[in-house]
């Protein structure tokens, strides 16, 4: 199923600018990354808000 692929794809992203955070804490990047994993999450959670739903 495409979306149980494309949810996947997301976690994976998710968890590497997790790792990337933790890196770079003190980088002008860090917001940069937060605020991709945020808008990511978002996209995720309703990613599976919507297979609940079905």
């Amino acid at each position: 199923m495409p979306t149980t692929d494309a949810r996947a794809r997301l976690q994976e992203r998710i968890d590497a600018l997790n790792n990337r955070l933790r890196l770079d804490s003190n980088d002008l990047d860090y917001e940069t990354h937060l605020r991709q994993k945020r808008q990511l999450q978002a996209l995720l959670d309703r990613l599976k808000l919507r297979a609940e739903k079905q």
